[in-house]
């Protein structure tokens, strides 16, 4: 699971059109003051945005004059928004109930400014530290929990350490329920309890995961309309669902019965829907095209130049999803010859993404040569596919591992043309092709692989 720590990093994502607020004098507002240094040439100009999901979206735009920007908003409930020269430069700040507030910082880097006056804002960071803190904890115990495999003493130590954790995150939602309830909202994202010591009664921590991963959360709490950390929990919700590798229907029905939680009509359901999407689509997940196309249906004539950007993506994900046909692509043996996909047509495919320094890849070798020597005499077959940028260090990982299927590279490492043409952003990453050339599965490994080719071959 991973999470933006901090300062909910969405850069690149593009501005989804815009929104002016125009206070009425009569009504009771609230200010913004930027102070603001070595702006020359960067800026003449501060924006004000808040988060749809998908993008930016342009609330206000001051001008800079004499090292200030002033912005005038309507006192509301407490909102998330963020203030900066453009979208990839960028402070989050919580505006709504504080009739001033004051940020101090520089053009060049927004988001290490300071809070001059702002006693939430500074609580907030003070609570977003906490949260950081609790999970990088969370994280290191369970990768020592997963080392110490097999050894009873240590795993018992681990749980126990665990549950200190675990303690200290309901102590500090606990502690914020009715002195704070807004910071309560955040904190409720943010509080997973460990399988080892809450888990008691579920099949597995996979199952446990799905049903508990939102236990605290009221989803009918309209604070959480206008919170980004929305969308960060569902993108690490769905991440960890996806590492998985489940069928893509259990993927899905996951996803969906999580989804339903939230009324539909939210924005709340925007922003959760805007993280799946992001994930789906940064992994080239199959689920990535029927939730992109909900949320084209759902927000299109809300957001659309969202929808137009999405509507393209789908467009250029279904050549690369189950069904559809796999684009082809030659590169060059260890000896120097040019081959490629079309030539083991007629055969079932697994084109294998990987790397002699790819330690994953390495790991996972023993049980793609247990698939290859199963299943090589009924027409399966192996192009593997090196990010190398070293041929000699390519050739000897091959020989080492008994890799004895078709490989091809060009030793561009990520520059690979064949993994930027399937997208693949992380290795190892596979994706099984039938005989007509047609995608059957992405990155299947280990016992999913081993099922689908069992499936396949009729055992």
């Amino acid at each position: 699971m991973s999470r933006i720590s901090g300062f909910f990093a969405l850069a690149g994502l593009a501005i989804a059109g815009s929104a002016f607020i125009h206070p009425s004098p009569t009504e009771k507002n609230i200010t913004l003051e930027v102070t603001l240094n070595s702006c020359q040439g960067v800026s003449t100009v501060l924006y004000l945005y808040e988060f749809n999901g998908v993008g930016f979206r342009q609330v206000q735009n001051v001008p800079i004059a004499e090292g200030k920007a002033v912005f005038i908003m309507p006192v509301s409930s407490p909102k998330f928004y963020y203030v900066g020269t453009n979208e990839n430069n960028l402070k989050p700040l919580i505006l709504g109930s504080e009739e001033e507030v004051k940020f101090s910082a520089s053009c060049l880097q927004l988001r290490n400014g300071q809070f001059i006056s702002s006693s939430l804002n500074s609580q907030y960071e003070q609570l977003r530290e906490k949260i950081n803190q609790l999970r990088a904890s969370s994280n290191q115990l369970a990768q020592q929990y997963r080392a110490a495999s097999g050894d009873a003493t240590k795993m018992a130590d681990m749980e126990e350490q665990m549950k200190k954790i675990d303690d200290r995150k309901l102590r500090l939602l606990d502690s914020l329920k009715n002195v704070n309830p807004y910071f309560y909202q955040v904190a409720a994202l943010n509080t997973y309890l460990s399988f080892q010591n809450y888990g008691k009664g579920y099949e597995n921590e996979l199952v446990y995961f799905a049903k508990e991963y939102f236990k605290f959360v009221d989803w009918k709490n309209r604070d959480y309309d206008y919170l980004p950390w929305v969308y960060e929990a569902w993108k690490s919700y769905a991440e960890t669902i996806t590492n998985t590798g489940l069928q893509k229907d259990k993927h899905k029905a996951l996803i969906d019965e999580a989804l339903s939680a939230i009324p539909s009509d939210s924005r709340t359901y925007q922003l959760a829907l805007g993280g799946v999407v992001a994930l789906l689509q940064s992994k080239n997940h199959a689920n990535y095209i029927p939730y992109a196309r909900d949320f084209i249906e759902r927000y299109q004539a809300a957001e659309p130049q969202a929808a137009e950007r999405m509507k393209a993506e789908v467009t250029r994900m279904e050549a690369f999803v189950e069904g559809g046909t796999a684009p082809d692509f030659k590169q060059l043996t260890p000896e120097g010859k040019e081959f490629g996909l079309s030539d083991l047509r007629g055969q079932v495919v697994l084109i294998d993404f990987w790397a002699s320094w790819c330690g994953p890849c390495r790991r996972e070798n023993p049980n793609v040569v247990k698939m290859y020597n199963n299943y090589k005499e009924k027409g399966f077959t192996i192009l593997g596919v090196s990010l190398d940028n070293d041929r000699n260090r390519w050739v000897s990982a091959i020989e080492a591992d008994g890799l004895t299927w078709h490989h091809i590279s060009d030793l561009k490492q990520w520059q690979n043309s064949a993994a930027q043409l399937y997208g693949v952003r992380s290795i190892p990453h596979t994706i099984l092709i039938d005989r007509e050339g047609k995608i059957l599965a992405r990155n299947l490994r280990g016992p999913a692989l081993e099922a689908k080719l069992a499936e396949i071959f009729g055992e």
